[in-house]
């Protein structure tokens, strides 16, 4: 059974931005307002559950590790 919930973001036509999320248990939630920025919407979600996390490939450091630093 997944656990984890499934969020998604909208934009409107009017340039609203929503917010709505599926829970394991098959309810569902929307945000009850409608946001100017993406980022405003997203922080509203994160009041509401929401956990952005950065993809693996962003978690890594920029630089492989030389031979000094293992050793």
């Amino acid at each position: 059974m997944e656990r984890r919930r499934s969020w998604s973001f909208f934009i409107l036509g009017e340039g609203a931005w929503v917010w709505h999320v599926l829970n394991p248990d098959g309810t569902e939630a929307c945000s009850d307002r409608t946001f100017k920025t993406l980022q405003e919407c997203t922080s509203d979600a994160a009041r509401h559950g929401y956990v952005a996390y950065k993809p693996d490939a962003e978690r890594r450091s920029k630089q492989p590790a030389s031979k000094s630093d293992l050793g």
